[in-house]
């Protein structure tokens, strides 16, 4: 069984559920009244040190990603997460937990690497000092990490949700007593050089106490509690906005100065020298510690921390290098360093990926690929940035001019792509041969949909499926879209509150597709009438919003549980995606008497992947399709479910009872082993895929907003539907 961090990424899931943690940690209500100055992005080069009277940083180019090899590669089935800090000689070292009949038992990691042979070695070693908590820690939640006077210091909760802080002494310790810290599992603790104790909270804000007695000698408001950097007295942690990095001098007791960003997402702080550096999702950031504001250095392009769905827990910078820790995937270390580092590869094979839009499962395949076939450079290009394209039609017309020209990617994710003419037309080879080895160990339920007269042209590594979340109401009432319109508008509303236009239209048009583009190729104008219709009468029963703080909830699996739960809505939709989604349904259906069912056997193919048959790289491309399908990749945490049957069989072994979430007049329990089992059953029985061309659903979306929010009539929108589907199609 793989060993999940479970408190790290739960922390941060909980948070997602239940404080609107959208893709940004930490944007408040007042973000718009912020008064921080833009990260210059762009900035070029140069020999010159300061521009402007500000210093200027080297753009780093010619990275590498390597994998530092995982601790749980020792034959220790049974440790799990604990905490990954730097030792005061700034060696990486990983902490894991065990548990047996007397209790939890701590282990200690340290980072070797041996740079000329270009390899690395965890060296293990039982931390006996902690010997006696073993009975007082509860549920595994306990850290151990190095203070800035360099002594080894541990936190944990116990069975009274009280939090201590322990100090090494020797092969023993001694408790900071008197620490009056907050009841919550969601915090940092860290230890300055002078000793005071530093710890902010999931509740924004930090606090500094005195390790003698207890007090409180300082308090102010912050970021996101992880995004916490010490560095002998001082303090570096981002300001209330999440935006830009606060540096409090914790020996004056006064903030000292401001390193100004305009981060949107979150952020991980690393201290070296005089330098401060930032890592996003975007890439790395660097700024002089005295003030100033971040310059990228680093862009993340294809490496791992550019995936929308990753976790992103610590940064450490170590000479020319950066090292990030991830919550996915056993808190896999990624290392990022110059190339010439180490022996130049010599490229031999180049393999081009074309998707229309970024996709985090292929992000997260590169490193991996190019791992196992270090002479090939891999070339991952999205429609995004295509010069000119402005919308998924001028990005398929510009995709579909270079693959007749002979010049097109040699694998295609065809996510949003016109499969349909793509097989039409000859574009795909047939897969059937690249993975006969691994047809067998494949979901059955998901290929009888890809094989047609013997040959696959196509497969998705991954897939999410579409649920209800219900309160007792007859399936009748949810069977179509009349009659769940009816419903509503009969109740006064039945779902979520502050729902967007655009949030409505898309639930609806993947649970209730329309059948808008007829067997013939013609585009029925009467079934686009009725669809968009009945979606405006949903709209003002729902009482639909035009602004909403997090847009964009249902792909991307997020659902109000919460309001579900507590009798604020009868009803949700919810896009399930991935081993991790169940969560807190099964108990909050549960609790309303309900259900949690699946749509009528609809699956949403994620990374559906084919090789270009005009390809002149089809060797490469069969073994990056051999690899994505293999298990080793697929029983990686991506998101959505993977069609490996052993991966799944994994998944079904989980049991998160022991967890729980919720707020002051409710709590939920997470999902335990049984309803894992039942869920990977409907998973394994799911039959029929929706797969949605990217410009049709730009054409059906913009059109139809312009007649749900009252800008055109209904009939001026069909007809411009119509006729604009229809000019796409007869163009394909």
């Amino acid at each position: 069984m793989k060993k999940y961090i479970l408190f790290l990424v739960y922390s941060y899931l909980c948070c997602c559920l239940f404080f609107g943690c959208g893709k940004s940690e930490s944007k408040e209500n007042d973000l718009n009244n912020n008064h921080h100055n833009s990260v210059d992005e762009n900035i070029p080069a140069n020999d010159k040190e300061v521009v402007n009277n500000e210093i200027m940083f080297e753009i780093l180019e010619n990275y590498k990603e390597k994998n530092i090899p995982s601790v749980y590669e020792q034959g220790n089935e049974d440790e799990f997460y604990c905490n990954v800090c730097l030792d005061k000689n700034m060696k990486i070292i990983y902490y894991t937990f065990s548990k047996d009949s007397e209790g939890y038992h701590i282990w200690k990691y340290t980072l070797e690497e041996n740079l000329e042979e270009n390899n690395a070695f965890w060296k293990r070693e039982s931390v006996l000092w902690t010997m006696e908590l073993s009975g007082e820690i509860s549920r595994g939640r306990v850290r151990v990490f190095y203070g800035e006077d360099g002594e080894e210091y541990a936190w944990y909760i116990d069975d009274d949700e009280k939090t201590h802080l322990v100090k090494r002494t020797e092969d023993s310790f001694v408790e900071i007593k008197n620490l009056d810290l907050r009841e919550t599992d969601f915090r940092q603790i860290a230890v300055l050089e002078n000793g005071n104790v530093v710890s902010p909270d999931l509740g924004r804000e930090c606090f500094i106490y005195n390790q003698e007695d207890g007090s409180l000698l300082a308090n102010f408001r912050s970021g996101w509690y992880e995004s916490l950097c010490v560095e002998g007295n001082q303090v570096y942690i981002t300001d209330q906005t999440g935006m830009s990095v606060q540096h409090y001098d914790a020996e004056q007791q006064e903030f000292s100065t401001m390193i100004e960003g305009n981060f949107d997402t979150s952020v991980r702080i690393a201290i070296q020298n005089d330098n401060i550096y930032a890592c996003t999702m975007k890439g790395i950031y660097c700024a002089p510690k005295t003030g100033g504001r971040f310059q990228k250095i680093l862009d993340s392009g294809t490496y791992h921390f550019a995936k929308e769905s990753g976790v992103l827990l610590k940064l450490f910078v170590i000479g020319d290098a950066f090292y990030i820790l991830y919550g996915e995937d056993e808190g896999v270390i990624k290392k990022y360093f110059p190339k010439n580092l180490e022996e130049t590869e010599i490229i031999t094979n180049s393999l081009k990926i074309y998707s229309l839009e970024s996709n985090d499962v292929i992000i997260d395949m590169i490193s991996e690929f190019q791992d196992k076939y270090p002479d090939t450079e891999i070339i991952y290009e999205t429609g995004e940035g295509a010069a000119g394209s402005v919308t998924a039609y001028d990005s398929i017309r510009a995709l579909n001019v270079r693959i007749l020209a002979g010049d097109g990617p040699d694998i295609l994710v065809l996510d949003g792509l016109p499969v349909k003419s793509y097989c039409d037309k000859g574009i795909l080879k047939d897969m059937t041969m690249d993975i006969r080895d691994l047809k067998e160990k494949l979901l059955p339920n998901i290929l009888m949909n890809y094989v047609v007269e013997d040959k696959m042209y196509m497969l998705p590594a991954r897939f999410s499926i579409p649920m209800f979340l219900t309160s007792g109401q007859d399936a009748e009432v949810y069977s179509s879209l009349r009659a769940f319109v009816e419903y509503s508008e009969e109740k006064g509303g039945i779902l979520p509150k502050n729902y967007l236009y655009s949030d409505f239209l898309e639930i609806l048009y993947y649970n209730y597709t329309p059948e808008i583009v007829l067997e013939d190729g013609r585009v029925d104008k009467e079934k686009t009438a009725e669809f968009l219709g009945l979606v405006k009468r949903l709209c003002e029963a729902e009482q639909a919003v035009g602004e909403a703080k997090w847009p964009a909830t249902y792909l991307e699996g997020r659902s109000a549980v919460i309001p579900f739960s507590k009798g604020d809505a009868d009803f949700a939709f919810v896009n399930m995606t991935g081993g991790y989604a169940l969560g807190l349904y099964p108990n909050a259906v549960l609790l309303r008497n309900g259900e949690l069912v699946c749509n009528n056997g609809i699956f949403f193919p994620n990374t559906l992947l084919g090789i270009n048959q005009l390809s002149e790289n089809r060797e490469m491309a069969s073994a990056f399709i051999r690899f994505a399908f293999s298990y080793e990749t697929q029983k990686r945490h991506v998101g959505d479910y993977p069609i490996h049957t052993r991966v799944l069989d994994e998944l079904a072994q989980m049991d998160n009872s022991n967890l729980i979430s919720g707020d002051n007049d409710l709590i939920l329990r997470y999902a335990d082993q049984k309803q894992n089992e039942q869920m990977i059953q409907i998973v394994k029985q799911v039959h029929t895929p929706f797969t949605v061309d990217k410009a049709i659903w730009e054409i059906i979306e913009k059109e139809s907003m312009a007649y749900l929010k009252e800008e055109k009539s209904l009939d001026n929108s069909v007809d411009a539907i119509v006729s604009r589907i229809q000019l796409y199609l007869y163009e394909q």
